[in-house]
Order: structure tokens, then sequence, then C-alpha cells
């Protein structure tokens, strides 16, 4: 299989198996919501939430560092136990500081003892299957991911039901939980079996650092645009909004998809991230045209899907939903050339980057959502996405010193 066939064949299982969690975690909420009710929903939903934000203070830019350094441990032939090592230990540390902090803020919400209990674990299950995927991937080995996506996802909603045959109300939570762990564990990193020198861990924790603060900066734009609606809008505008956003936000999950699989698949290549490379220019090209067809029939179709799935608000929400995927591509499209930049090591640039754009996006929300609701908040986060977009080009496109 050439090399352009082997990513396209491993983006499309990275995809599918993210696809397939996302779906699985989409089931436990609505399953959640009518066997024990809106309130039990609330409380769910809030610390699922709340799992995914951890994640992106350290999990996830761990399983972003570990794709990239052990692809270039595997091809340079290389041990990458010192690698496994020194991520494995940082994680531990996080999951531990994460649980630590749940449990107060869970706490805080009025939840009682078991579903505090469900939102830890969630929490450290939610992180510890980030990284280990992120690993995975770095060892190539997309067929193993989806595969084990798609077991642990039937392994949660066979959970889901037993707790909710037992009306095991307070641990709802677990059966996702118990999922997350279990994939982590069959897809632990556990070395490349080289027996030549040790893959160098200097500059392994700030180049994760530095993914942080990317991936916090980036994800968290988006996020505001609905934070932006609560505050500014009215509470019907702001129902009407939250329906085109839970239906838009899943679109950029394609290009997370696909910058994971770019990252260890560019890493060992002398241009890196470049975008001077024609073959990695028309890749760029490439994603853009095909997401812009696609997100472009989503809009197109959104005034008949839209109404199915959301009958109070759906028809109310179209516009919005149009308008939001503007900003999801323009977001979507800025994963892969960040992804390239990723893979040649140049983590701190990314950061900044999207420090940019975050800051660009959040002045105009301030400046625009008073006066024009919610269309506001997509504005700062349309302008925002394409501040990084560029940014994150220009730096392709220029040499590394």
């Amino acid at each position: 299989m050439s090399g352009r066939s082997r990513v396209a064949s491993s983006a499309l299982l990275a995809t599918v198996g993210i696809g397939v969690q996302g779906l699985a975690k989409l089931l436990v909420t609505v399953v959640v919501g009518r066997v024990f009710g809106t309130e039990t929903l609330g409380q769910t939903t809030a610390l699922l939430s709340l799992s995914v934000f951890t994640a992106l203070l350290w999990p996830n830019a761990a399983g972003n560092t570990a794709s990239r350094f052990l692809a270039v441990a595997l091809r340079g032939r290389r041990s990458d136990s010192s690698v496994n090592r020194l991520l494995g230990a940082s994680m531990l540390v996080s999951s531990v500081v994460l649980a630590a902090v749940t449990v107060p803020v869970a706490l805080a919400c009025g939840n009682g003892p078991g579903t505090v209990l469900g939102g830890v674990a969630v929490v450290v299950g939610y992180g510890l299957y980030c990284y280990a995927r992120g690993a995975q991937l770095g060892y190539d080995r997309a067929p193993k991911v989806a595969l084990w996506d798609g077991v642990t996802s039937v392994l949660a909603l066979g959970l889901l039901v037993v707790a909710c045959v037992a009306r095991l109300e307070p641990f709802v939570l677990l059966p996702l939980a118990i999922g997350y762990t279990v994939f982590a564990i069959a897809c632990w990193p556990r070395g490349n079996g080289s027996d030549g020198a040790p893959e160098p861990t200097a500059g392994i924790i700030g180049f994760t650092a530095w993914n942080v603060l990317a991936v916090t900066t980036s994800n968290g734009l988006l996020q505001l645009t609905m934070i932006s609606a609560q505050v500014t809008a009215s509470v019907h505008d702001a129902g009407v909004y939250a329906a085109a956003f839970t239906l838009a936000t899943p679109a950029s999950m394609v290009g997370q998809a696909l910058g994971q699989v770019l990252v260890p698949a560019f890493a060992h290549r002398a241009d890196g991230g470049s975008l001077r490379s024609r073959g990695v220019l028309l890749l760029v090209g490439g994603f853009a045209v095909g997401t812009a067809v696609v997100f472009g029939l989503v809009a197109w179709l959104a005034g008949w899907f839209l109404p199915l799935v959301y009958p109070t608000e759906g028809a109310a929400a179209v516009a919005d939903l149009r308008y939001l995927m503007v900003g999801v591509w323009v977001f979507t499209v800025g994963l892969v050339p960040a992804a390239l930049l990723l893979a040649s090591g140049r983590s701190r640039q990314v950061a900044l980057a999207s420090v940019a754009g975050f800051v660009v996006g959040v002045v105009l929300m301030a400046v625009l959502a008073p006066s024009a609701g919610v269309a506001g908040g997509s504005t700062g986060f349309l302008v925002g996405s394409a501040v990084n977009l560029v940014a994150v080009v220009v730096l392709g496109v220029r040499r590394q010193r």
C-alpha cells in the first residue's frame, strides 16, 4: 500500500472509531434522559462535558505527544521505553490531580456520592483513553484503535442497559468510564520492542505543555460560542442556538481524527510540516475542498433534518447552523496544517497561532454579541478560526530555522 493510501485508510479508520465513541456517548445521554429524567440527564451531561474539558488540560496533549515521539522512535529503530515511562508517569500524576479536582466540582453541582464516583471514573477513564489512543496511532495501528473503539462502545452500552434495568441511577456514568478504561488497558503503549539506542526524552514535557495551550484555546473558542449565547441572548434564542450547536460541533471531529493520523505519519519526514512540499499542499487543499462539500451539504439539508431532530427549535435553528458550519469548516481545515507543524516538533508555534485566534475571537464576541446576539458569537468563532488558519499556513510555508 502506498504512503498516501495508508494515510487515507488510517484517517478513515480513526474517524470511524471516533464516530462510534461519539455515537455511544450520545446514546448514553438519550437513554439516561428517557429512563431517569431531565435532572439526571443534566447531571450526566455536565460531568461528561467536564471529562472532555479536563482531558484538554493534559491527557489529550499527552496523546498527541505520544503519537509524534513514538512514531519518531519507531521510524528511527530506537527504543521508546524512556518516552513511555516519562509520559506514563505524567499521565499518572495528571489523573490523580484531575480526579481530585473533579470531586469538589461534582459535589458543588449537587451530585450524590454515587454520581461523584461515576464523574471521577469517567474523567480519569476518558483521559487515559485519549492518551492510549494517541500512542497507538503513533505506532500506526489505526485498525487496532478502531476495533477497540467498537468493542468498548458496545461494552459501555451493554453495561448501561444493566444499570437501567437495575435502576442504578447514581452509577449511570460508570458504563462509559469502564469502556474508556478497558480501551486504555488494551491499547496502553508497551514499547516498540527495539533494542536500539533509547529515544531522547528532552523537550517532551515542553512539547506537551505547549500543546495543552493549543488544544485548550482552539477548542475553547468553539465552546465559548455557546456560552456567549447563554449570556447575551434570550433564553429562547439560546435554546435555538443550542440545537444548532449540538449538531455543528461533531463536524470538527473529522479534522481531529485526520490530525491524529497525520502527526505520526509525517513525524519521520525530513520536511515535517512544511507546506512547501507539493504532496502536503495537495493534501491540505484536497481536505479543504472535500470538507467544504460535505459541510456545505449539511448546511443545505439543514432545513430538512433539523426540524426532525428538534421539532420545537429546529426550524428556527437552521440559519444559526448554516452560519456556524462556516466557522466549523474554517476551524476544521486549520487542524490539518497544525498537525503537520506538530509532526515537525513545532508545538510552540501552533500554540501561539491558536492563542492569537482565541484572543481575536473573544474580543469580537465581547464587542458583537450584545448587539448581534448569537450571530456575534458565531462571528467571533469564524474570524478567530480564520486568524489561526492563516497563521498555521504561513508558519507551514516558512522554512524552520
